[in-house]
């Protein structure tokens, strides 16, 4: 061949190699994002799992797989990743035709919040060409990042007020589907109630004894108000660790409790009301709800809500516990409506040393000031 063919040769080699390259480059081009768990606490270890498969001809040198997700998950190689006001990734990956590459990603949960990945970006370019080519992959996956619990000694105090008060409040009534023994026959007991084959075998009037059964609740209305104009966010992130505390230790004592907030769910954009329950199951439902709290997102009238909830007509077996940071007049005014159809409140206040101590001025109000410096 005549050397002077040889160029014409190679750039028809070259043109045709990048156009074959533009047309067929993501075709079979696969890339699949996973959280391995579905829920870790804050300050627990995750990972991410990145699986890029090629299922095609053409090798793939250099690409780039893009994605985001919401500030609070630190990646722990940094070199891949920066952080705005989202946390941007950045993973490298040269395949071979027809391979697949998995990588395991860890990371710290340094924050509560709720964490998905909805879409990858997919950058790839060619040895031999100038050209950059860009495709996105959808991905549906997601991660809650519960608060962390509160150490016990910080609110065993407000805890144990609010069991006493519960116990005060208990509506006992017997069951009659439960049997706890028999008893000699007094002349107040109903006839219903006698138990006719022990009589026969006594010789004695016998009647039944049942159980109780009792129907308390707690509502934890969590406020998610700013204290004020300067103030430190953990504070409401403390009264969300402390409404996941309490709420787990009256699951675990069998009292059901439910969730009542002017925060807004990140998802719906609505405030978030969780009913009562008792089960591990409505414990993890109350986990997830708080973290789902938006903070970014402008918080509800908490004087408004507790009208509502106190007009709806709840059981008079209910037992209320505020949990806010915030003293503005609003919260005020609501724990008096609140002490007004209870009598009195708990009122759980994380504070910082610099802020003002002194409580609202009403005997009714248990003012339980956590101090957010003695559990750092």
């Amino acid at each position: 061949m005549p050397i002077i063919l040889i160029p014409i040769v190679l750039f028809l080699l070259y043109m045709a190699q990048r156009r074959i390259f533009n047309r067929y480059w993501q075709r079979g081009l696969m890339a699949e994002l996973s959280f391995d768990q579905e829920a870790v606490s804050e300050g627990d270890e995750a990972s991410l799992t990145e699986v890029i498969t090629n299922r095609n001809f053409i090798p793939l040198h250099i690409l780039q797989v893009n994605f985001q997700t919401d500030v609070g998950l630190f990646f722990k190689d940094t070199t891949n990743a920066s952080v705005t006001d989202r946390v941007n990734v950045i993973d490298v990956f040269s395949l071979r035709f027809y391979e697949k590459i998995t990588r395991n990603l860890l990371m710290d949960c340094r924050k509560r919040g709720f964490y998905n990945i909805l879409q990858t970006s997919l950058v790839a370019s060619d040895l031999f060409s100038p050209d950059i080519h860009y495709a996105d992959r959808k991905q549906s996956t997601s991660m809650y990042v519960y608060p962390r619990l509160m150490p016990t000694d910080k609110i065993d105090v407000p805890f144990q007020q609010l069991m006493g008060e519960v116990q005060s409040r208990r509506f006992l009534y017997e069951d009659n589907f439960t049997f706890r023994g028999i008893r000699d026959y007094a002349p107040t007991d109903q006839m219903s109630d006698i138990n006719w084959k022990a009589s026969a075998k006594t010789g004695a009037m016998k009647v039944n004894l049942h159980d109780y059964t009792s129907s308390p609740e707690i509502v934890l209305v969590l406020n998610v108000e700013e204290p004020g104009i300067l103030f430190e966010i953990e504070l409401i992130e403390d009264c969300i660790r402390i409404t996941r505390t309490l709420a787990l230790k009256f699951i675990q004592s069998g009292i059901p409790v439910s969730l009542l907030t002017n925060g807004k769910d990140k998802v719906t954009g609505e405030m978030i009301r969780l009913e009562s329950g008792s089960s591990m199951d409505h414990n993890r439902n109350f986990c997830r709800a708080l973290s789902r709290i938006d903070l970014t997102k402008e918080t509800g009238d908490i004087e408004a809500l507790v009208r509502d909830e106190l007009h709806g007509g709840r059981n008079a077996q209910v037992v209320y516990c505020l949990i806010s940071t915030s003293r503005r007049d609003g919260v005020v005014k609501a724990s008096r409506e609140l002490c007004d159809e209870k009598g009195k409140l708990v009122w759980i206040c994380p504070l910082t040393k610099s802020m003002d101590m002194r409580a609202p001025d009403d005997s009714r109000i248990s003012f339980v000031k956590i101090m957010h410096d003695s559990y750092l």
